[in-house]
C-alpha cells in the first residue's frame, strides 16, 4: 500500500481514555441494545437443577461499538506497500451492550502471504499488560487477543479466529474477523460465546472504528 505510514504511531494512553470517557456521549446502537434486552433468555445451569443455589449462565445478544487508535510497529523484513510484517495494537474508546461506556485493548500481527496482506491474533498483555493491570486484569493467557472491559471489574476476553484485511485504499484498510469469548471477569467470569467484528482504520494516523455483534452465555 502506498505511502504507508513507517513510524510508529504513538499510544492512546489510559490517561486519554479516561479523559474522553468524561466527555463521550453513549454510543449504543438503538436496535441492538434493545434486542439485548427484550430476547428471550435461554438459561442453561451450571450445576444440578436441584440445587437452588446454583447460578445460572444466560444466553444473549452482545454488541459493541469503539472508536480505535491503531499503532503501527514494524519488525525486521517490513515492506512498506503492504504494511507488513508489523504488529498492529490499539486502544478503544466505546460502548458494550452489557457495560455501557467501556475500553478496548488488542494486538494484531500483520504478514504478507500468498493472497497479500494476513493478520493473525497475538497477546494482547504483550503491549498493554500494564494498563491492564491497573485496571486490576492479570493472569490473561496468551490466546487473548483483545478484551474490553468497564474499568469496574468487568470485563469479556477474546480469542482471534479468522481475519480478513482489505486494503481499500491509502488511507482506509477494512476489516472482517471472527472470534471467540472464551472468558472474562467481574459478572462476565466463565463467559463464552462468539461474535464478528467488523471494522476500518486509516493506515495514515491509525485512527478507525469496529464493531462486535454476536452471542455471549454468562
Amino acid at each position: 500500500m502506498k505511502n504507508f505510514m513507517f513510524k510508529r504511531l504513538s499510544f492512546l494512553g489510559l490517561t486519554g481514555l479516561l479523559f474522553a470517557s468524561s466527555c463521550m456521549s453513549d454510543l449504543q446502537e438503538p436496535n441492538q441494545i434493545e434486542a439485548s434486552k427484550s430476547q428471550n433468555e435461554v438459561a442453561f445451569a451450571e450445576a444440578n437443577v436441584s440445587d437452588v443455589n446454583a447460578r445460572k449462565a444466560v444466553e444473549r445478544n452482545y454488541f459493541e461499538r469503539f472508536t480505535n487508535q491503531i499503532s503501527l510497529i514494524p519488525v525486521e523484513g517490513f515492506i512498506p506497500d503492504y504494511g507488513a510484517p508489523a504488529y498492529y495494537p490499539g486502544a478503544g474508546l466505546g460502548n458494550s451492550s452489557h457495560m455501557g461506556k467501556a475500553y478496548s485493548f488488542l494486538n494484531q500481527f500483520a504478514t504478507v502471504g500468498a493472497e497479500g496482506l494476513e493478520t493473525k491474533g497475538r497477546p494482547v498483555t504483550q503491549f498493554y499488560g500494564e494498563e491492564l493491570a491497573a485496571l486490576g486484569l492479570t493472569n490473561i493467557p496468551d490466546e487473548v487477543s483483545s478484551i474490553t472491559t468497564d474499568g469496574k471489574g468487568n470485563s469479556v476476553w477474546f480469542k482471534n479466529i479468522n481475519n480478513q484485511v482489505s486494503p481499500v485504499g491509502p488511507d482506509r484498510m477494512e476489516f472482517v474477523a471472527e472470534v471467540e469469548i472464551i472468558n472474562g471477569t467481574g459478572k462476565f467470569e466463565g463467559a463464552t460465546g462468539t461474535a464478528t467484528v467488523k471494522g476500518h482504520f486509516n493506515p495514515l494516523n491509525g485512527k478507525g472504528m469496529s464493531t462486535i455483534s454476536g452471542r455471549i452465555i454468562y
